[in-house]
């Protein structure tokens, strides 16, 4: 009976020990949980790379950096946890930081939106192509290089890249984009970025590089009733070293880099496949350093049955289609103020919807607020019989970048449906007095005797948001000396240039002197106020040596002469153009059977002058001397001679000759 008491108490406290290890799990083996998304830009949805996602919880922290697509994943053992919550903080360089706590209870998948950081950054867009079919091309690095910084993105289906550059505290910064595909070539574009400014760079265009290994295939794929283009159809290429899959952009567009490994061709398949269209194929060959272009028409397929939950027909997806002008001026400059956007509604096999399951589209300005009276007319539009709808962007009177939604809302039942976001570009401001500026291409300009010399002058002009204003707009120039062309329009880059020449009246300034002119710009800026510069061109005349300081030299033994100043000007005592050139030599005959001698001259024996409007050293007054740098001295005593020579656009003026003797008697 005891022995049975003992086994009991035996067989109770194991039973309480097993109890008591299921109830709670060794640390280290507790149930894992997964905390993964994608960081994307706010603004175009595109994936961030590089972005810092850190992971800190009551027992540690971890950190990861986010791939070429945006994402991240991190694995956390809930039983080293002593809780369940956890904060995330997302960092990426020209963005706005995110901090956002969790709770780690369960997988936890995450979209993480990163707002650009207007006060330090500036943006850089644009749209990659094909240059000889136009067609978008994905997967092209974008590096942004500036001081100190590298970083980089990819272009997805569509072609396009949007890309922060943090400036810190500075207003402008120049940057360097290096944009590559394989089978394209590199292309290198120098830029200047403003704070807070987004540039668009528009359509930047990639030409093949008929030496790579790589061959291009494209196209395009359309309805066969409608000819409209379809998006989101799975184009696959497939060869015997290559197979890959692409969507079709919302202009029915798809591209394949194939690299051939060293073959001078290859034969392959196109595959095209849609839900609702009967599927196609066709075989292609593509030859390396080249590119082979295939469209295809799909037929509806009437025989599938396939309906879609929301029923066939209904509203699905806002496709943007085209518009009429990506960048406008503000209002009231005379440049085109308006651009038309034209959207198109599909239902969810990809066809537009009919009149019967017609809907109304409203149009809205998202992300930061554009003042300046910017605004979409009509501000909704219910859609036509091809399932399209349309509105007018009007620019304002500020520049900037506008973004826009066509934006659904169905009352049957509760769906809403947002296109992807449309930029446009405000530009061309009125000319603005702290972005005007007025140079010469040579301030000093040998022309006051001589007729019909020009000299370039050049004007730059910008709005108040530092963007070069509406092309054509009419700069007026006058000048005190001379004539000059009455006006010029500027260009694309906000700049002008009119030609300066020479003649009567021959200039003269009651402050700086005989030769000087003032040339004026003026322009009209906001309110009619008058934008004006100004900058002082010397007309410089012939060219004159004189002003010596002695009219000869002595050079004893071993010795040198006096410095020996003399002066270098145009007849007014000016300095002269650009060019001249100013040479002193020293000529003398040497004693028979003496090869010792080692004369010299040191001082400004050899000058060629900038382009300056200075008197004085260096300028107009120059010097030299003769030294006797013989070992021992010279022991003879002969005659020498100092020859000055002048070689200038303002003419060259006779050598003037300095005679001199060399030795001690």
């Amino acid at each position: 009976m005891k022995s049975k008491i003992i086994l009991l108490i035996i067989l109770i406290t194991f039973t309480i020990g097993v109890w008591s290890c299921k109830d709670v799990p060794p640390s280290g083996t507790g149930v894992v949980v997964y905390v993964f998304g994608t960081v994307r830009d706010a603004v175009s949805f595109d994936p961030v790379a590089n972005a810092s996602v850190v992971l800190a919880t009551s027992n540690s922290t971890d950190t990861q950096y986010t791939l070429t697509d945006g994402k991240f994943q991190f694995e956390v053992d809930q039983g080293n946890l002593n809780d369940l919550n956890a904060t995330l903080y997302v960092r990426k360089t020209g963005f706005i930081s995110r901090v956002m706590n969790l709770n780690l209870s369960n997988d936890t998948s995450l979209t993480i939106l990163l707002t650009t950081d207007q006060s330090t950054s500036a943006i850089i867009m644009g749209t990659v192509r094909d240059s000889a079919t136009l067609y978008p091309l994905r997967n092209t690095t974008v590096l942004l290089t500036l001081p100190g910084v590298v970083d980089s993105t990819l272009t997805p289906n569509d072609g396009t890249f949007r890309i922060a550059a943090d400036l810190i505290d500075r207003d402008s910064l120049p940057v360097l984009l290096t944009l590559y595909k394989a089978g394209y070539r590199t292309r290198l574009l120098a830029i200047t970025v403003y704070r807070g400014q987004t540039t668009n760079l528009g359509d930047i265009l990639l030409g093949i590089n008929v030496g790579s290994t790589v061959g291009q295939v494209n196209g395009r794929v359309f309805d066969s009733q409608t000819r409209l283009p379809i998006n989101n159809v799975t184009v696959t290429a497939i060869t015997n070293i290559y197979t890959d899959s692409v969507l079709t952009t919302f202009n029915g567009e798809y591209s394949f880099s194939i690299n051939l490994q060293g073959l001078p061709s290859i034969p392959g398949l196109l595959r095209v496949e849609k839900v609702g269209y009967k599927p196609q194929s066709q075989t292609f060959t593509v030859n390396a350093g080249e590119s082979f272009s295939q469209d295809f028409y799909l037929v509806r397929d009437t025989t599938t049955g396939v309906r879609d939950s929301g029923g066939t027909g209904l509203a699905h997806s806002i496709a943007f289609i085209n518009m009429t002008a990506r960048e406008i001026s503000v209002y009231g400059v005379g440049g085109t103020e308006a651009s038309i956007l034209t959207w198109e509604v599909r239902d969810s096999l990809g066809f537009p919807i009919d009149i019967d399951h017609r809907d109304t589209v409203e149009f809205e300005i998202i992300g930061a607020p554009l003042t300046g009276g910017a605004y979409v007319s009509p501000s909704r539009a219910i859609t036509n019989v091809s399932g399209r709808v349309a509105t007018t962007v009007n620019s304002g009177t500020v520049s900037g970048v506008i973004q826009f939604v066509a934006k659904l809302h169905r009352e049957i039942d509760g769906v809403t449906i947002v296109s992807s976001p449309v930029v446009i570009t405000v530009n061309a401001g009125l000319p603005d007095q702290n972005h005007f500026s007025l140079a010469a291409a040579k301030i000093n300009f040998p022309a006051y005797d001589w007729l019909g010399r020009t000299d370039a002058i050049s004007v730059q002009v910008g709005d108040k948001y530092s963007n070069p204003v509406k092309v054509n707009t009419a700069v007026y120039f006058n000048t005190t000396g001379g004539i000059i062309n009455a006006s010029g329009f500027t260009d694309r880059n906000g700049q002008a240039v009119v030609d300066l020449h020479s003649g009567n009246p021959r200039p003269s300034d009651p402050t700086y002197g005989t030769g000087f002119a003032w040339v004026y710009a003026t322009t009209v800026g906001e309110s009619g106020v008058t934008v004006k510069d100004s900058v002082l061109v010397l007309f410089s005349a012939t060219s004159v040596i004189g002003g010596l300081s002695a009219d000869s030299f002595y050079v004893p033994s071993g010795g040198s002469s006096d410095k020996i100043y003399f002066n270098v000007s145009d007849r007014f005592g000016n300095p002269l153009a650009e060019g001249t050139r100013i040479t002193v030599t020293l000529q003398y005959t040497p004693p028979p059977n003496n090869t010792r001698i080692n004369l010299v001259t040191n001082g400004d024996i050899d000058v060629t002058l900038g382009d300056t409007q200075a008197r004085g050293r260096g300028t107009t007054l120059f010097w030299f001397q003769v030294v006797d740098q013989t070992e021992g001295g010279f022991g003879s005593r002969i005659p020498a001679t100092v020859a000055i020579r002048v070689t200038s656009p303002n003419g060259n003026p006779p050598i003037v000759t300095i005679p001199g003797i060399i030795g001690d008697p």
